[in-house]
């Protein structure tokens, strides 16, 4: 496997025979845009369900580029995480800023957003500390699917059923009722259409589970939470034809994408469900240039798990793709003059904060970033704006001045993300003390920088 951080570079030795076959295999998905991998290679799942929900335009983006230069390939990663694999190389791209001092250490980093951000418990993860696979993380995912899917009702479609008895309700089965009812002793053979929580979808949910039940390092994730816990016991309780001998019929059955105008969030269940059945399948096709694997914006991903602390001290968060929130550029709306804008969290149109998963001086901010915050400063008549931004050293608050004009107090806010953790335990402990110093220094923050608008 071959390891490497978003945003960074690594240098391949092309005269290297091992070097050299991780190139031909990784140059299958290099240089190309997320949109048109994700046609190609349907088995690569992306998170969010399309990167087109994340504001930044993303779906444009490579997950990762190959250049050469001189004797070396350079393989540069932009906001991407995740795992992919392709023929016989994986890649695991971790997060910048979970430095870890053993080689291939787990990114708790990573594991800890997905926690807060789908809302599901990881576990200790002492199994998995260089083990980690894309197997884990579609488990994960399974069960965040699997609460929002069963959270519209359990899904129920209409079955053939053959039966053999004295209650005839359907259309009578000669060429069995021949076979089976001679001499006749009052059963009649027949076929009818009912309908039934007991299908091909619902049986495909069913499956997962019990393979998941025989997974020593993640079934603990069926009961991880009261509400998954429940919702395994429905699926159970709801397909008594279940055998495992016909898995392969199950995802015959299933292998058209899943469409239904209520039932929306069984279609991203359904791609799971294929995905964690096929696994060994497609890890060992190694002779296609077919790609599988799941990716998470990290962008996004910072945005969202920002969200889940803000969320809980009174900020709104404006989502663009949604059309939640924002503000007007304009008084008045004109045909062509309906543009808003949506910054990422504001709290009383007085405090306006903008997530940055980037590393940012302390001393400057860059200039589209600052001209940024400055529109959303003018357009709210707000008196304070700053950006949060991830940090391997420590917790940072900097008040980096007053505007010019109307006014209004920049800050710069730094979350420090532990390093080098024994155990998963041990960063949730840490990182829970920051988020703590960083919610206490927001709260200080309301009441300071008000100024009298013209």
């Amino acid at each position: 496997m071959l390891l490497a951080t978003d945003n960074s570079s690594l240098d391949l030795n092309m005269d290297d025979l091992e070097d050299k076959k991780v190139i031909s295999d990784l140059s299958v998905l290099a240089n190309q845009s997320i949109a048109e991998l994700a046609k190609t290679h349907p088995e690569l799942l992306i998170f969010p369900d399309s990167f087109e929900a994340n504001d930044d335009d993303i779906s444009k983006s490579a997950i990762f580029e190959l250049s050469v230069k001189g004797s070396k390939t350079i393989l540069e990663t932009g906001n991407i995480m995740g795992f992919i694999g392709v023929k016989d190389t994986q890649l695991k791209i971790q997060s910048r800023f979970a430095k870890v001092s053993v080689y291939g250490q787990e990114d708790y980093f990573l594991h800890y957003m997905l926690h807060k951000v789908l809302k599901f418990n990881v576990l200790d993860l002492k199994h998995s500390r260089s083990q980690t696979n894309i197997f884990d993380f579609l488990v994960y995912l399974f069960a965040y699917y699997l609460k929002k899917a069963l959270s519209q009702g359990l899904y129920k479609a209409y079955q053939k059923r053959r039966y053999n008895d004295s209650n005839l309700k359907g259309k009578i089965d000669i060429q069995t009722h021949v076979k089976r009812n001679q001499p006749f002793h009052g059963n009649m053979a027949y076929m009818v259409r009912e309908y039934s929580f007991d299908n091909p979808v619902i049986q495909l949910v069913r499956h997962t589970i019990e393979l998941i039940k025989q997974k020593p390092n993640v079934r603990d994730v069926l009961h991880s939470d009261s509400d998954t816990l429940d919702f395994v016991n429905l699926i159970v309780q709801h397909t008594p034809s279940y055998d495992a001998r016909e898995k392969q019929t199950v995802i015959h059955e299933n292998r058209k994408p899943f469409m239904h105008p209520y039932f929306t969030e069984y279609a991203h269940l359904q791609k799971i469900c294929l995905q964690l059945l096929r696994y060994e399948e497609l890890k060992y096709a190694k002779s296609k240039d077919k790609a599988y694997g799941i990716l998470f914006d990290g962008a996004w991903l910072w945005e969202e798990y920002l969200d889940t602390l803000l969320s809980k001290i009174g900020y709104a968060h404006p989502q663009n793709k949604r059309s939640k929130g924002g503000i007007n550029t304009y008084v008045q709306k004109f045909e062509g003059n309906n543009v808003r804008r949506y910054p990422d969290f504001v709290k009383d149109n007085q405090i306006i904060l903008d997530a940055k998963y980037k590393h940012m001086k302390d001393n400057n901010i860059a200039r589209d970033d600052l001209n940024q915050i400055i529109s959303y400063l003018y357009l709210y008549k707000a008196d304070i704006g700053g950006f949060i931004a991830p940090s391997e050293d420590e917790n940072i608050a900097l008040k980096m001045g007053t505007l010019n004009g109307y006014g209004g107090v920049i800050h710069k806010f730094k979350l420090a993300i532990p390093q080098n953790m024994d155990s998963y335990l041990q960063f949730k402990k840490e990182i829970a003390a920051n988020e703590t110093q960083l919610i206490s220094t927001l709260l200080n923050l309301e009441g300071i920088g008000k100024t009298v608008r013209v």
